[in-house]
């Protein structure tokens, strides 16, 4: 077979299959650049998110509590003035003024409750009421001293309701929290948070 005259009569078309040849090579070698362009730039993208989220959990958890001072009286072994933390619990701060000695009733306090900047707090003993500061309760309705008549002045407390809370203070003695006063009949947390703004104990 004389190739010469085959390649002579089939020219255009054997030029234009080797054309189509390169350009379909040309394509392979594009695409598959394009593929790995894309991930290299996947790759450090998550690099960068992991570092970014390495970043934030570093600083998140490190303790940033504030210094605050306290005054903590009455029957502890050490009263005076103890520097806390903000967020600090009452028993912290009793734990720092020496804990309370052995005439202190921890009933008579909120042991739980948040400490804050230049409160003074007096440990009571057994038998004596918690002297409150003034300041702290002014315009508020003391459940555990309330008449009846001062009561009905709360929201949502009538006759009835108002009868009831002297009654149960009589028979139980008095309310430790103002939360306590939910232990009344009739006074569930809807009418807890009506009045919880108006009262003290």
């Amino acid at each position: 077979m004389d190739y010469r005259q085959l390649y002579k009569k089939h020219k255009k078309a054997v030029q234009y299959a080797i054309c189509a040849v390169f350009i379909i090579i040309a394509g392979i070698i594009y695409l598959a650049g394009r593929n790995n362009m894309s991930a290299s730039e996947d790759t450090f993208a998550d690099k960068d998110v992991l570092i970014g989220t390495e970043d934030v959990n570093s600083t998140e958890y490190q303790p940033s509590g504030i210094d605050i001072y306290v005054y903590i009286c009455g029957h502890v072994n050490s009263p005076g003035v103890v520097k806390c933390q903000s967020g600090m619990r009452l028993y912290e701060a009793v734990e720092l003024a020496g804990g309370a000695d052995d005439s202190a009733d921890m009933s008579l306090v909120n042991l739980a409750a948040l400490v804050n900047d230049g409160q003074r707090i007096y440990i009571p003993s057994y038998g004596e009421d918690i002297p409150v500061m003034e300041e702290e309760t002014a315009g508020l309705i003391n459940i555990n001293k309330a008449t009846a008549e001062e009561l009905m002045t709360l929201p949502g407390i009538g006759s009835s309701r108002a009868a009831d809370i002297v009654s149960y203070r009589t028979d139980n003695g008095r309310f430790q929290t103002i939360e306590d006063i939910m232990k009344v009949s009739g006074i569930k947390e809807a009418a807890f948070n009506k009045i919880k703004n108006y009262i003290c104990v």
